[in-house]
């Protein structure tokens, strides 16, 4: 009931937001003369901004201030991308990689880095949702109407944590102003697609009298079974989301922002599987935010912030119309960043960060309230939770609730430094972190295990390093980072002893996982010339104790499922990135790139890691002109053959992309209409590190239309 309510509620506040939005535009449009305001065609039009005048929001730092690259994708470039995952719509960035899980889930891998390693903020505060847990769980991240996503590695991804060794992926909106706003802004944007029969609706609205700012949005969106490439209707893969964020900011003449914002994200997707099951999996969350940003401070500081987060967040999986497994979570965050004047040339910025984390879990041999036990069957919890009838090659297999309740709290302290040398830039960063995992068992059956030491507290520390430095010469700039990262394991790794109903596959625990360290070694180099630019990166991790979620060769005594268990190994990561721009004239511009990982473990027969993404190369051209714009592109997904034990190849494939957007200038306002071909040959693929690639192929040919109005 609580989980219709808060859909209900949500469209209910999305129809409000589209009708606010359109009722404001058009008055204003009656309210204006009949002059075009050329600015706004701009602002619609282009995505290529000079780097000084892009600001990363998660650090305030300027793009051309940072020694390590990060990536940024804005409004603009965000709609011409393919899907609505995150995963999908950075997949396109040389090194980024989709973890699909059918079309309701899609988390970002970097360089073959996935899950904990690739951290997820909103404004800069954790997503805090349970992605990471397992690869049907959907981000609780939605760009529907986001300003731009940054992609964030070197020193700065330790403003956010210490395990994130692939990077940050930051999702920035406007419900935070720092800035005064006079009058008002929005937009509305409404779309259709082909291959699901889908929808789009979002709308958007920023109104201000200098001191106070408001914000407030909604998006709604569905779509049906989607159709593959070789024409075959895949089951389980209908979705239907909803979303709302409001925020209240003040902003004082002395330039201290302070703001509150209320947001609440609403998704059901479906899940393909072997057995063409109906498996249906429903997050939603709740998420508050309050953050203050005070200038007026002593002269030896330049500004404190201080963002404070709490989510609650649930989920429930069931099969065939039956809940069988719940998951809820409440998480708080709080970091505060003091940012000091310069001294001796450096710019510091020295932070704090804590957090805590309650995670209960129920399955439907667990006797929960909320779920049937099915007592009346023969494989009911009781007979289920006797772990000692079950072992298969000494691994005890659980039919109960999978892991006990958690609560995890996280300390971290943070310093990060910069400073212009000769040649470039400096940067270096420290971070210590402490993580304690409080584990109650009173959940677990039978009840022996609860008394025994299996379910102890542990307690991890860490601490990572990193200095990236620059050269800038004539024409080209050189970059070389180096850090010593540190992760320590997360509750579900250690304690996860169960079935997995939406993946169809049962999860073995791992009390003996320790921390993960990562030494890496990142390599870039840019040469800009009058009418091209060429950009390159090298990397190399290597691991001391990698965790990595390995399929072992039995299946489970209960369902017949595939095994899973987090194994911890040592290993290393190797890869390159590549990207030539041509500017043929001042409308037209040819692009290429490529990009490849190598992952392995150190010791054993097969020393391949698992879902290690293809190489991957991309061409295209970009037609800019007036009102027009065009893009098309091929992108060449490479057979997989390095696999992992029991993983299976994927052959190779090519997806073909149109994108055209023609923008029409009004009073005070624009309108502007597009039309995307993904897929446009209708080719048949799997997505190699996707765990569902042998039931859920990608999309075939799909075409979207769409309509922006901006005011």
């Amino acid at each position: 009931m609580k989980k219709m309510n808060l859909s209900m509620n949500i469209k209910n506040i999305i129809l409000t937001t589209a009708s606010l939005v359109l009722a404001v535009a058009f008055n204003a449009n009656a309210a204006s003369d009949d002059s075009l305001d050329d600015s706004v065609l701009d602002d619609s039009t282009l995505n290529e901004v000079t780097l000084d005048n892009v600001k990363i929001t998660a650090s305030g730092q300027l793009l051309n201030d940072v020694a390590q690259p990060i990536r940024v994708l804005s409004k603009e470039a965000l709609q011409e991308q393919n899907g609505d995952t995150m995963g999908e719509l950075l997949s396109n960035l040389p090194g980024i990689s989709n973890a699909s899980f059918g079309a309701g889930v899609g988390r970002p891998v970097i360089r073959g880095l996935s899950g904990n390693r690739v951290k997820m903020t909103i404004n800069g505060t954790d997503s805090s949702d349970v992605s990471a847990m397992s690869s049907d769980h959907a981000p609780m991240v939605d760009a529907a109407n986001a300003d731009q996503i940054e992609v964030i590695y070197g020193p700065n991804t330790l403003r956010f944590g210490s395990g994130a060794m692939g990077g940050v992926i930051n999702m920035a909106d406007s419900r935070f102003h720092e800035i005064p706003l006079e009058g008002f802004e929005g937009q509305v944007k409404s779309s259709v697609s082909s291959a699901d029969s889908g929808t789009n609706v979002n709308a958007n609205i920023d109104a201000g009298n200098g001191s106070w700012a408001m914000h407030l949005d909604g998006f709604s969106r569905n779509g049906e079974n989607f159709r593959a490439g070789n024409g075959e209707t895949i089951k389980n893969t209908s979705t239907d989301s909803q979303g709302v964020n409001a925020g209240l900011n003040y902003i004082q003449q002395n330039g201290n922002a302070h703001g509150i914002a209320l947001s609440m994200l609403d998704y059901e997707y479906g899940v393909p599987n072997e057995d063409d099951d109906k498996a249906i999996v429903d997050p939603s969350q709740v998420r508050f935010d309050a953050q203050s940003i005070v200038y007026s401070l002593p002269p030896v500081f330049e500004q404190l912030k201080t963002q404070f987060t709490y989510i609650d967040y649930e989920h429930g999986e069931g099969t065939d119309g039956v809940v069988v497994g719940l998951f809820d979570k409440t998480s708080s965050e709080l970091k505060t960043t003091l940012s000091l004047a310069s001294i001796g040339g450096w710019q510091s910025d020295i932070g704090i960060q804590l957090s805590q984390q309650d995670l209960e879990v129920c399955h439907d041999h667990g006797g929960c309230p909320d779920i049937p036990n099915y007592s009346d069957l023969s494989w009911d919890g009781e007979q289920g939770s006797n772990l000692s009838n079950n072992v298969i090659d000494g691994f005890m297999f659980s039919h109960d609730t999978p892991m006990p309740i958690t609560n995890t709290q996280d300390i971290g302290v943070f310093l990060i430094m910069e400073r212009d040398w000769a040649f470039g830039l400096l940067e270096l960063g420290a971070r210590y972190d402490q993580r304690a995992i409080e584990a109650d068992p009173v959940s677990i059956l039978p009840s022996y295990r609860q008394a025994s030491d299996y379910y102890d507290d542990k307690t991890f520390n860490s601490v990572s390093l990193s200095a990236a430095l620059t050269w800038r010469l004539d024409k080209q700039k050189l970059g070389v980072s180096v850090s010593r990262s540190q992760r320590a394991p997360v509750a579900d790794e250690l304690y996860w002893n169960g079935d997995h109903h939406a993946t169809f596959s049962f999860q073995l625990d791992n009390p003996d996982l320790d921390i993960e360290t990562a030494y890496s070694l990142d390599l870039t180099w840019m040469y800009e010339a009058l009418d091209y630019q060429l950009q390159g990166t090298a990397y190399y991790y290597d691991f001391d104790g990698y965790i990595y979620n390995d399929l072992k060769s039995m299946t489970d005594p209960f369902h017949g499922n595939v095994v899973y268990r987090n194994e911890q190994k040592d290993a290393w990561f190797v890869g390159t990135e590549w990207q030539f721009d041509y500017h043929v004239n001042e409308n037209l511009q040819w692009f290429i790139q490529a990009d490849f990982v190598q992952a392995r473990l150190k010791e054993g027969s097969n020393k391949n890691l698992p879902r290690t993404p293809p190489l991957t190369t991309s061409s295209g051209i970009k037609w800019q002109a007036n009102n027009w714009k065009v893009t098309t592109d091929v992108k060449y997904y490479a057979e997989q053959t390095d696999v992992a034990d029991n993983e299976s190849t994927t052959a190779d494939y090519s997806v073909v992309n149109f994108y055209a957007a023609y923008t029409q200038p009004l009073q005070k306002s624009s309108v502007q209409l597009y039309l995307k071909a993904h897929n446009l040959m209708d080719e048949f693929g799997r997505n190699h590190v996707s765990y569902l690639k042998e039931y859920s192929p990608v999309v075939g040919r799909n075409v979207t239309l769409g309509m922006t109005y901006s005011f």
